[in-house]
């Protein structure tokens, strides 16, 4: 992965070698769209490589778990832009947000009997007697390496989401690291490459939070406890 060209080792931080007035760090999960025009205004010079990652996910077959969740996707993970100068060869902006929603959006929905989108922690007040959980996922680390000689022609993206649980109150249950690789074969452009291994990744880290999410320790321990309380209730009518 980048750096410099180097393949599976510790990433130094590249730097930009045409501007030097404008530094940004390898990794970035968030980046404002003025300063995505600044950065593509100043590297003009060094060539820029734009990726907008979409993609039609497919919803996981899994038996829902019994709780109530109310999912928080935060401005950060919506807007996310993985910014990079890459020595030798351009400055690349590749663009998350839109494909983190589609894929976790019906992900998190298949998931659990209930997913609703909720827009803080604690959760609101109206949502507190009616929540199991609240789940908050965010991307943590980007990265890719796009080959520069003839020997190597595949592209690869790994990245890693965390995942946030919390109680309705906003007590943390847990956090859970999710990593996701992809791999590309590099025919035709290389933006169309990034994106495919990007694609690839990201199904990979989603089939891993729907299939190993409950098996979690204290996930586990958790749905065990909700398991055990009072039934919550729900907002249709009740039978008398």
């Amino acid at each position: 992965m980048h750096g410099a060209g180097t393949r599976r080792t510790a990433l130094p931080l590249p730097r930009f070698q045409c501007y030097r007035a404008l530094r940004m760090p390898a990794r970035t999960r968030y980046v404002l769209p003025s300063t995505i025009v600044a950065l593509a205004a100043g590297l003009a010079g060094c060539g820029s490589s734009a990726v907008i990652v979409e993609s039609n996910f497919p919803v996981p077959l899994v038996e829902p778990l019994p709780v109530r969740v109310g999912i928080v996707i935060g401005e950060e993970l919506q807007n996310f832009v993985h910014a990079e100068a890459i020595p030798e060869q351009s400055t690349w902006t590749i663009t998350l947000g839109d494909a983190n929603v589609a894929m976790l959006k019906p992900l998190f929905g298949a998931m659990f009997i209930e997913a609703r989108d909720i827009s803080n922690i604690p959760a609101e007040q109206a949502n507190l007697g009616t929540l199991d959980g609240v789940l908050r996922p965010t991307l943590d680390k980007f990265e890719f390496d796009v080959p520069v000689g003839e020997r190597d022609q595949f592209v690869e993206v790994w990245m890693q989401y965390r995942l946030f649980l919390y109680e309705p109150d906003g007590d943390v249950v847990t956090e859970w690291p999710v990593t996701g690789y992809g791999k590309a074969e590099l025919t035709g452009n290389r933006e169309q490459a990034v994106q495919r291994a990007a694609i690839v990744a990201m199904r990979e880290a989603g089939a891993t939070i729907s299939t190993q999410f409950a098996n979690q320790p204290q996930v586990s321990l958790w749905l065990e406890e909700r398991a055990n309380a009072a039934p919550l209730p729900t907002d249709g009518p009740v039978d008398n």
